[in-house]
């Protein structure tokens, strides 16, 4: 796209008195033609709002099949976003395609609707955990999203400053230097870009070393359907999503917790990226960047056509826009709040979802927030606790002679820092002794540190300690200083990997804890938990959580219905080691089944 240049300065100095920035700095100049690039004066100011509709791709990571490798491919949902800008109203409405328990795939609609800093949901929870269609978003759930949508559209960022002029920021960031955790090619492949929900298989795209070496592993042929090697596929990304810095000309406005800098080309004032930081629960301060290309004009404003978002410098999202409608003429139901739901902002909890949107979107279910505590007990001295509302996964907490045991952490570090205090003031006077991971998603192993901070010992398949000793020594974050940052440590942190073929036990007289390895067709490090004095197996996502939930509402697996891989899996450690597990509970569900009830799953 193409602008006549003598009009963009006439049009710049316009802008100028228009936003009252101070024309004497260059950063005010550059928001002006950027500004300018974008639409004209009158086009800008009578802004109020735009459909558009696209297909994104979602990249999530930490979701390999090794503990620190690799990443997940998400099916592009047909999306179709609408902006309100005087109300500062956001609607998106997803079709996706997600695989069928019964095989094959089905389609889900979701529609997410932001009023102000106010969130809903509207979704048939894939899980079965949430029953309500209608939902209010927690206020860190609500954050992340109407952050996620400033940053993709530069349109809201460059009317709210100049609307505020004391928005701008009279500086530059440094050119062409690593800021903050940046991703190498073996974290980042394989990128699974199917993977099978009966059988576990995955088809994955990697390079010949990643082939090379793991396919000499045992859980190989377990858990690959089909390798497409290519080892360029981060390399295209990145220099899909690259430009020299030095070459373009910068501004930089206020955000509630990192300035945004945004890129121009100085000949003609488009916006080629923005650039800011926030925190990532695993691997700590992150770059956010997104690239625009594909520029086109609809009724005289301009809309990148692709987008790429890069977090560290891999994929986050790619996003194809097909139209833009703008200042459409809604319908007067678009922007309402579904009925009988009433948001109550929480702003700590906002905060924090601003903070960490991206890993925030990538497991929806789970919280960033700093939780009130659901405590349920299971048997004297073993403890279920939860997030309120609800994060998905259930933290099983042991008291033992002479400690505590933590098995399953989740993926929020204020959650963790919660149990901490709960144990301390319920079980007092009892070090934390042990945390024990069945595996290294982020959704259930992220939240380690504060743990890690209280002095427990990290039990974990042997296959995962490099991932987490690297994720215990990141360097100290500037953007969120988490619990193990705030502690002076000697380094000398304790991990114990437990081996692939034999358990480890946390002995004690009542309530001793053991570690089993299990073979399976979902991650190589996953683990499971035995209390033998209690006949109880915290069974992480094996799928007993799975079992609970059909066990509660009924249902009975088809007979052309092949049970999970994970529940057979965890059936043949249960056999392998002689397991005498009665009670089984799994990280995702409350309720404790019978091994009767695992047995009936795998046989209906």
């Amino acid at each position: 796209m193409k602008f006549n240049l003598s009009y963009l300065v006439i049009l710049s100095s316009s802008l100028l008195l228009f936003s009252g920035c101070n024309p004497s700095t260059q950063a005010a100049k550059n928001l002006d033609y950027a500004a300018a690039f974008l639409g004209t004066h009158e086009a800008l100011e009578t802004l109020e709002g735009y459909s558009i509709e696209s297909e994104r791709d979602e990249y999530i990571m930490g979701q390999g099949p090794e503990p620190g490798k690799g990443m997940m491919l998400l099916a592009a949902p047909s999306t179709k976003v609408s902006h309100q800008l005087p109300s500062q109203s956001i609607k998106i409405d997803l079709i996706t395609t997600l695989a069928a328990r019964e095989g094959g795939y089905i389609k889900r609609e979701i529609t997410t609707l932001l009023l102000g800093e106010a969130g809903y949901l509207s979704e048939d929870d894939a899980m079965g955990i949430v029953k309500e269609r209608d939902k209010i978003l927690t206020s860190d759930k609500a954050a992340a999203n109407i952050k996620t949508e400033r940053l993709l559209n530069p349109h809201l960022l460059l009317k709210e400053v100049l609307n505020d002029p004391s928005l701008l920021l009279d500086e530059k960031i440094e050119n062409n230097i690593q800021r903050g955790w940046r991703f190498k090619r073996s974290e980042v492949m394989p990128v699974t870009i199917d993977r099978i929900r009966q059988t576990g298989l995955r088809t994955l795209i990697a390079t010949q070393e990643w082939e090379d070496e793991s396919s000499k592993k045992k859980f190989y042929p377990k858990m690959i359907n089909k390798t497409v090697t290519n080892p360029d596929w981060l390399a295209d990304w990145q220099n899909s999503t690259f430009i020299n810095e030095v070459n373009y000309d910068q501004f930089s406005i206020k955000d509630k917790l990192h300035p945004i800098t945004f890129f121009i080309d100085p000949d003609t004032g488009r916006i080629e990226k923005l650039s800011t930081m926030e925190w990532d629960v695993v691997y700590g301060d992150i770059e956010i960047e997104v690239k625009f290309d594909n520029w086109q004009v609809f009724n005289g404003i301009a809309y990148p056509m692709m987008l790429r978002m890069s977090q560290g410098g891999a994929p986050r999202w790619e996003i194809r826009r097909s139209s833009v409608e703008v200042n459409p003429d809604y319908l007067e139901e678009t922007f309402q709040a579904p009925s009988g739901l009433s948001y109550i902002h929480d702003q700590e909890a906002a905060k924090r979802g601003w903070e960490i949107s991206q890993t925030m979107r990538m497991f929806t279910l789970s919280g960033a927030y700093r939780p009130k505590l659901n405590v349920i007990e299971i048997d004297a001295g073993v403890h279920y606790l939860s997030a309120l509302p609800i994060d998905g996964i259930y933290t099983m907490v042991i008291e033992q002679d002479n400690g505590v045991v933590v098995v399953e952490p989740g993926m929020n570090d204020l959650k963790g820092e919660e149990i901490i205090k709960w144990i301390k003031t319920n079980i007092p006077n009892k070090p934390l002794t042990h945390l024990v991971v069945t595996h290294h998603h982020n959704d259930h192993g992220a939240g380690i540190r504060p743990y890690i901070a209280e002095g427990a010992a990290l039990v974990v398949h042997e296959t995962a300690e490099e991932f987490y000793r690297a994720q215990i020594n990141r360097p100290k974050s500037s953007v969120v200083v988490d619990a193990l940052d705030r502690t002076i440590r000697d380094g000398l942190e304790v991990i114990i990997g437990v081996s692939p073929s034999a358990g480890y036990t946390i002995n004690d007289s009542n309530r001793p804890v053991t570690v089993y390895p299990v073979f399976n067709g979902h991650t190589e490090d996953m683990a499971v938990a035995f209390l033998a004095n209690q006949n109880m197996l915290y069974a992480g996502d094996l799928y007993i959580s799975g079992v609970a939930r059909d066990k509660r509402s009924g249902t009975i697996r088809g007979p052309n219905v092949v049970p999970y891989h994970s529940a057979i899996s965890l059936n043949d450690t249960i056999k392998q080691f002689n397991i005498p597990a009665d009670n089984l509970l799994g990280s995702h569900d409350k309720d404790i089944v019978s091994y009767q009830d695992l047995i009936d799953y795998i046989t209906d």
